[in-house]
Parts: C-alpha cells; sequence; structure tokens
C-alpha cells in the first residue's frame, strides 16, 4: 500500500466533510429538524481538522507500506459514512422543508438504524480517534484525543433522530388510522353497527 494511495483517500475524505457542511447550512432552519443534526454539524469541523492532521504528518514523515496497509481500512471507513451521510442529507435537501425529516426517517427505517446521521458521525469519530492514536502516525496531542472521546460521548447521549420500528408522525386534524401488519382492517367511523365476515347471507 503507497503513501500516496492513503493521503489521496484522506484527501476525499476531507473534501466530502466539507460538502456535507455546505449540505447541512441548506437544511439548518428546516422545521422541527431533530437536535442531533446540529450536534453532528457541530462535529464536522473537528473530524476535517484532524483528518487534515492526519495527512500532514503522513507528507513530512516516512511511514512504512505496513503502517499504511493498517491504516487503509479505517480512512476507508470513515469515507463510506461520510459519503452516506453526505447523501442522506443531498436527499433531504431536495425535499419541500415540511416533509424532510418525516422523508428521512423514512430513509432511516429503509436503510436501517446504523443510518442515523448521529450514528454516521459517531462512527466517523471513532474512525478518525483510531487514526490519530496510531503509532505510525500521532496526527495529533492528548488534549485532542480527549476532545474526540467527548465528542463520542456526546453524540450517544442526544435524542435519536429516528426510532427503530413503525412510527408515524401526524400534525394534521381528525384521525389517524394506520395499519402496519399484512391483515385487513376495517373502519366505521358512523354510528351504526359495524358487521365483519368472509361472507354474509341475508334470507327473507
Amino acid at each position: 500500500m503507497s503513501g500516496i494511495e492513503v493521503i489521496g483517500l484522506i484527501s476525499a475524505v476531507i473534501g466530502i466533510i466539507e460538502g456535507v457542511s455546505k449540505l447541512y447550512n441548506a437544511i439548518e432552519n428546516t422545521s422541527h429538524l431533530p437536535k442531533a443534526f446540529r450536534e453532528v454539524a457541530r462535529r464536522l469541523q473537528l473530524v476535517r481538522v484532524t483528518l487534515q492532521a492526519t495527512e500532514g504528518r503522513l507528507q513530512k514523515h516516512n511511514v512504512d507500506g505496513n503502517s499504511y496497509t493498517a491504516i487503509m481500512p479505517t480512512v476507508e471507513s470513515c469515507k463510506d459514512k461520510a459519503e452516506r451521510l453526505r447523501n442522506i442529507l443531498q436527499d433531504m435537501v431536495a425535499q419541500p422543508d415540511a416533509s424532510r425529516v418525516e422523508h428521512y426517517r423514512v430513509v432511516v427505517r429503509r436503510l436501517g438504524k446504523e443510518s442515523k446521521v448521529e450514528e454516521l458521525m459517531k462512527g466517523m469519530l471513532e474512525d478518525v480517534q483510531l487514526l490519530a492514536t496510531n503509532q505510525a502516525v500521532k496526527a495529533v496531542g492528548e488534549e485532542n484525543i480527549d476532545e474526540l472521546m467527548r465528542a463520542i460521548q456526546a453524540l450517544s447521549q442526544v435524542p435519536p433522530t429516528a426510532t427503530d420500528g413503525s412510527t408515524f408522525t401526524y400534525h394534521g386534524t381528525g384521525d389517524q388510522i394506520n395499519n402496519t401488519g399484512s391483515g385487513t382492517q376495517n373502519i366505521n367511523k358512523g354510528k351504526g353497527q359495524q358487521h365483519i365476515a368472509h361472507s354474509i347471507s341475508a334470507s327473507d
């Protein structure tokens, strides 16, 4: 594994992070935007700065090929999460303000809880922490490592942006009727009796 490949990949992740920051700016005033989005946005700078320090360290110091091979999976993991975060925010930007949050939650239920923005950011912070503490890199000092750890802990404590399973958000008036199963749902909103049967026969 060459240093050029690893450094180039780190540079690519930095570029993605900068794009994510711009996308967040486009949705930060979205109605009912969960607090975790703001917490994620606050940590973008920390991830970017740590990656830049890692990139600078690798460019200035001789690092053996085995060390590059060892850190490459962590950089790739960070890039994957950054791309997923970017894609989610891009999708939200394309939605009308009023439906962005609910659309996001539908996407998370489809892709899985690991696609929540707070989980992606926490994973990115863990990745850059691994890079920063790697013996061959040692990109940042103890103070920065502590900041990364505090950021990871803080994201672990924010209210989730989406709940697992089937949930429904309703801001209108009147009844909300949801059937999440596979069976038939019969609704009677009148005053008379409702008789449910597969077949009904009548005789004089």
